[in-house]
């Protein structure tokens, strides 16, 4: 019996020495996918993660990489280490095909931070880089708590560090991170540009019957009468809306009979045998496909092996 016990104390032994040493096996809270960013500690303003969003988003449409940053107050049990490797894999950032993501850690409620990346990136990513980016562009603002510019600052650096590695123009980062710096700017507002023109036509008016020479009242309401109509005519033409423009007719002969509408003469379908007709048709015949757009973020599959560099590195 006690041979029994001390069998099965010695299997539980074992077992936790063999997993002390291995990444977290826990899973990651969970998270959103689709966004380069997933703030579960409420740290980080909207500015910030549009602007991780928007450098993540280049770098992915130009070499598959991918920035993700991921905030928590606690990590429970966890290691740091463990638990970045947790939420990357779970995340998929990065190519499949490259392995070629980087994560952000930041856990306040810890005081710590982590930087790991996929496996693809172990030999070129190294992790002195990764230390020197997080002591000259994370440390200072962190002591401050001034999360924003940390995050913007470390994502820049490691971005920068990719478009090296690959070979992308930094003017690349540069016109992500104004696009989402720049406030947005709507089209003009017309209610306001109806209450400028009211106005404007009321101090007209106001000003032309105070300047008006005083005399007898011509019958039936003379110039005074003349002088409230022309206002009310300015402020119903001022509040009525334009109708719009007629365009011009087509030339003549253009779209005339025949089955894709050129100058009268039938034309075949462009693209040539083994193409389906186009899903879009311009000037009334076959018109080309239209160009692939980028989709916004989107995870690429990829993983880690775990490994990084964190706070108290």
């Amino acid at each position: 019996m006690k041979k029994t016990r001390r069998s099965a104390l010695a299997a539980v032994a074992a077992l936790c020495l063999a997993t002390a040493g291995a990444p977290s096996m826990l899973a990651a809270p969970e998270l959103d996918p689709n966004t380069a960013v997933n703030d579960y500690a409420g740290i980080l303003s909207a500015d910030t993660e549009a602007y991780v969003e928007n450098i993540s988003v280049a770098l992915q449409d130009t070499c598959g990489a991918q920035i993700g940053v991921y905030t928590t107050e606690y990590i429970g049990n966890s290691t740091m280490e463990g638990y970045a490797y947790d939420v990357l894999n779970t995340w998929g950032l990065g190519s499949e095909n490259q392995d070629n993501g980087v994560l952000l850690l930041l856990a306040p409620g810890e005081d710590d931070y982590y930087v790991t990346r996929g496996a693809g990136l172990e030999t070129q990513l190294t992790i002195s880089t990764l230390g020197t980016i997080l002591d000259e562009e994370l440390e200072p603002s962190w002591l401050t708590q001034d999360y924003d510019a940390g995050t913007r600052q470390t994502v820049y650096a490691l971005a920068q560090q990719l478009c090296n590695i690959y070979g992308i123009p930094a003017s690349t980062l540069e016109r992500a991170g104004e696009s989402a710096a720049a406030p947005s700017r709507g089209g003009i507002n017309p209610v306001a540009v109806i209450l400028v023109v009211l106005a404007v036509v009321l101090v007209v008016g106001l000003l032309a019957g105070m300047t008006r020479p005083r005399g007898p009242r011509p019958p039936y309401g003379g110039g005074g009468g003349a002088g409230r109509a022309l206002f009310w005519y300015g402020l119903g033409r001022a509040s009525r809306p334009r109708r719009p423009r007629r365009p011009p007719p087509p030339p003549p002969g253009f779209g005339g009979p025949g089955p894709y509408g050129g100058f009268g003469a039938p034309r075949p379908p462009r693209g040539g045998p083994g193409r389906g007709p186009s899903m879009r048709g311009g000037m009334g015949g076959a018109g080309r496909a239209p160009r692939p757009r980028s989709g916004g973020f989107r995870p690429g599959g990829g993983s880690s092996r775990g490994g990084g560099v964190g706070r108290r590195h």
